[in-house]
């Protein structure tokens, strides 16, 4: 039984720009936090899978100041967590207790304005409290279950309860302002690689490149300026290497002070950027920037070295991934989202080469709209096979009821397996009315090796207006779901989300025991 905690009252007017890089962005707000014991399984779990897999939904608590001209990028970051121990499944939804919400939810209205646009915020609240709102990213570390946003700090949550507990500075270490909502973690170190874009202030080209260990301390840290300041979402991390991607998604004060958008899309700008530096003992004089041809960066997939080269795999937008932000004539929604694709490119270069020449990428490994690429976590920064991402398929329109169809772009209705070394592409479809939301791998069990597991994928189900999460062998996901574990309601759309093993899950219950215990 699902028990709903009271929110705030629906706003049914306000509604989001559909888009093909945020798949089919659900149009009312979800505002409420559940719990659901025992959810229902069709098929059978494997009894080896111990652990919880975390989401974040950007969910906006109040009816936002700015109604129709809102972004999804600014709601509320509101974390699920689906916890499999003994092919049993529990589900438990909480808001992140942001300054943000908290003075909204004083206030019982939305007193925050745009989109990472302090100048536009009521004035009870202008430079008082951080307005992150923890909406983008959850992942764990150093027995901390960390809900991020790239605006601010990371914000602590109890991975048992997901009670909001506070700002994390990593014991008093971390100086830049900013945070990456996509830290890579290296599992052979424990330690966590990490950055911040905009780090001396608002339109600041400064990037503060750190390193946190695995007791949760900074342990390397460079400052640097990029070219020109722009939305830096995510990057790559191998053995020796940094690599930071710079595209035409501008920061503009000049347009924040004038009450609009954080960033705008330079659309004469005929090239991007990648930004190398060494992981370690970098100085700021190391960052050096390699002209790649022209379109946008949004999500890596991962990086490795091989024979001195750099090998950098990600989904390229041949336009700007997120339209609703003006370009630099003010036009919004400029560009036709039927001719903009995302191809799977590889880039391989030697960091050490000379700047003045375009690199150019190997070719197109898969070509169309993919997104949301995820691989087995454990070998990020090396080399490695497989990709799981998510794709348009035009051809098969996604059913929104029996009567209506959505866009032929509007939705991610395919799930993907790519092989970077066999070139072979599996792909799943799982009916006219489903939607899919960024995968997971979950290792088969401790010590397995590298891409031997399982695939979690929550699928949208909009006949039932329901979730279901759905378990595939990672390998063969043309097999089909091995099991399907059924939500009773509908959630929103989320950005990112992690599957922590049952051990870190214990050890952090153990880790917030003591604390509690003792007085911390």
């Amino acid at each position: 039984m699902a028990h709903i905690v009271p929110g705030v009252p629906s706003s049914s007017g306000t509604h989001f720009p559909k888009h093909y890089a945020m798949s089919q962005w659900n149009e009312d707000h979800l505002r409420f936090e559940a719990d659901v014991f025992e959810l229902e399984v069709i098929g059978e779990i494997p009894s080896t899978i111990h652990g919880a897999f975390y989401r974040v939904q950007p969910d906006h608590a109040f009816p936002p100041r700015f109604g129709e001209t809102e972004i999804p990028l600014n709601g509320d970051g509101n974390v699920s967590s689906f916890y499999i121990k003994d092919g049993h499944v529990d589900f438990k939804q909480r808001y992140v207790k942001t300054p943000k919400l908290l003075a909204e939810r004083e206030a019982r209205r939305a007193v925050f304005g745009r989109y990472r646009n302090k100048y536009t915020d009521e004035p009870l609240v202008q430079d008082v409290l951080k307005g992150t709102t923890a909406n983008t990213h959850v992942v764990f570390h150093d027995n901390k279950l960390m809900a991020l946003k790239e605006d601010a700090p990371p914000m602590e949550m109890d991975p048992i309860t997901l009670d909001t507990i506070g700002y994390i500075d990593y014991h008093g270490t971390l100086r830049c302002p900013t945070h990456t909502a996509h830290p890579k973690a290296d599992a052979d170190t424990g330690e966590i690689v990490c950055y911040g874009y905009e780090a001396a202030g608002e339109a600041s080209p400064d990037i503060c490149s750190f390193t946190v260990d695995k007791t949760g301390r900074v342990t390397e840290e460079v400052w640097f300026q990029a070219p020109w300041p722009c939305m830096i979402h995510d990057f790559w991390v191998t053995e020796n290497w940094v690599v930071f991607p710079i595209n035409g998604l501008k920061a503009s004060l000049e347009q924040m002070k004038n009450g609009g958008d954080h960033f705008y899309w330079d659309e004469t700008l005929d090239y991007q950027l990648l930004g190398v530096v060494p992981r370690r003992g970098a100085k700021p004089e190391d960052a050096r920037w390699f002209k790649t041809p022209q379109g946008c960066y949004s999500h890596t997939i991962n990086a490795y070295e091989e024979g001195g080269n750099l090998v950098l795999d990600a989904n390229v937008w041949t336009d700007v991934h997120f339209p609703f932000f003006p370009n630099s004539k003010g036009e919004r929604f400029f560009t036709d989202p039927t001719k903009v694709t995302s191809p799977i490119l590889r880039y391989r270069f030697d960091p050490k080469r000379n700047t003045d020449t375009m690199i150019e990428p190997e070719g197109v490994h898969v070509p169309g709209v993919n997104e949301f690429g995820r691989i087995d976590d454990r070998l990020l920064g090396k080399k490695y096979s497989r990709v799981w991402i998510l794709k348009v398929d035009p051809t098969r329109p996604v059913r929104l009821n029996d009567h209506e169809f959505a866009a032929p772009n509007a939705g991610f209705n395919t799930l993907v397996c790519y092989n970077f070394e066999t070139g072979g592409l599996q792909s799943y479809h799982h009916g006219d009315d489903s939607t899919f939301q960024e995968p997971v791998f979950v290792p088969r069990h401790e010590g397995a090796a590298g891409e031997d597991g399982y695939l979690l994928v929550l699928a949208d189900r909009y006949r039932e207006g329901r979730n279901v999460l759905l378990l595939f062998e990672a390998l063969d996901i043309t097999r089909g779901p091995i099991a399907e574990i059924k939500l009773p309601f509908k959630l929103m759309d989320g950005l990112h989300g992690s599957w922590v093993d049952g051990k870190e899950v214990e050890a952090a219950r153990e880790a917030s025991a003591a604390r509690k215990a003792g007085g911390k």
